[in-house]
């Protein structure tokens, strides 16, 4: 649940047309304009996993506000575009009435406006600009991690909190570490990859953009690559490339005439990737995301590493192998298997990237 709060000497609302999103039997009756002075205007957004627990949060938390800016009307508003986890409707509204009645029952004077319209409003305020409140998030770490899960396509959408798989305790154990410089990740990456090189038996790696941000992107990322495939047999590798950049497509050609063999037995398996804003690393026993200092743009490769966070834990790693393949893979094309299909995949890239221009110009025209 977001709360978005603003104190207001004046104020209105006025219903302008009823959504045509939403299923029409949660539709409330339309209410005339409604003008309020000196109040409390709450735009409130249910979320999926709500219930009587985060109400009953933020209803005693109205306690503390009224002390801080003083007891006054409150006007609840929905506003369903706070958040992308929204409730379905049906429980939305019911969530918003159940919250009017812990308000009124501890002696708030409540004003509810109607669900599923589009609003005319606006507000006039005292003090400071927009006398904002804040912004307060409701529910445990259990639901907002599961939010995640769930929007990644890790769990599917009807996940309770109670049917979170075991490997997800990981985070909200707080297993997870922050690496909070470029410096310390690329440590962490470099051990990641020794613990693999060195191990017994048959290794495996997952890549996404493994560390490309930097001067040299391609050519960085090659010198490892080859040193890998041809010094330690029994590794194998995942590698997701985004093809629609030229050095990367480029350089995944070249893979394909210098090692046939390699990618032919399985040993190296290429990708296409669409992610554009995180490198990826993940093996058997840890996984680690590295952020770019600066997004990546349109046809160039993500920025300088700013940090990263890293998790060592067996279960967690090998549930995010299927994270890897259904995030992270371009599900299209999956397991590029021959220099043919690798240049088929290009060209369908290449194609949809001259559609995309030729549409953004018509419409600048």
């Amino acid at each position: 649940m977001i709360l978005d709060c603003y104190q207001c000497s004046a104020c209105y609302f006025e219903d302008k047309e009823p959504s045509t999103r939403i299923d029409p039997a949660t539709i409330s009756q339309s209410q005339p304009r409604m003008d309020f002075r000196d109040v409390l205007v709450i735009f409130v957004c249910m979320e999926l996993y709500d219930d009587r627990q985060e109400l009953m949060q933020a209803a005693e938390e109205f306690g503390a506000l009224s002390d801080l800016i003083g007891k006054r009307p409150i006007v609840l508003c929905p506003n369903v575009h706070l958040s992308i986890d929204r409730a379905p409707e049906r429980q939305a509204s019911w969530l918003i009435a159940e919250l009017e009645k812990m308000l009124v029952a501890k002696g708030y004077d409540v004003h509810c406006l109607s669900f599923g319209y589009h609003k005319r409003y606006g507000m006039e305020c005292n003090g400071n600009v927009g006398s904002v409140v804040g912004r307060r998030f409701y529910g445990t770490e259990e639901k907002q991690f599961l939010r995640l899960l769930t929007r990644l396509g890790v769990c599917p959408p009807d996940s309770l909190p109670d049917s979170m798989p075991a490997w997800a305790k990981s985070l909200t154990e707080r297993r997870l570490k922050v690496l909070a410089s470029r410096k310390e990740t690329y440590r962490v990456a470099k051990q990641m990859l020794r613990d693999q090189l060195d191990a017994a038996g048959d290794s495996e790696l997952w890549t996404c953009m493994l560390f490309e941000g930097e001067r040299q992107p391609v050519d960085d990322y090659l010198s490892a690559l080859y040193e890998i495939i041809e010094d330690y047999p029994d590794v194998k590798i995942h590698r997701a490339m985004n093809l629609s950049v030229s050095g990367f497509s480029n350089a995944a050609r070249h893979l394909f005439r210098k090692y046939p063999e390699v990618i032919e037995s399985g040993r190296l398996r290429i990708y296409n990737s669409q992610v554009s804003d995180i490198e990826f690393l993940l093996t058997r026993t840890a996984v680690l995301l590295a952020f770019p200092q600066i997004p990546k743009k349109a046809g160039s490769h993500a920025g300088e590493i700013s940090f990263g966070i890293y998790c060592k834990n067996d279960d967690f790693s090998k549930n995010l192998i299927q994270w890897y393949r259904t995030f992270l893979v371009d599900s299209r094309f999956g397991w590029i298997r021959t220099e043919s299909e690798l240049n088929t995949v290009i060209s369908e890239l290449e194609e949809e990237q001259f559609q995309d221009r030729a549409e953004d110009l018509e419409r600048e025209k």
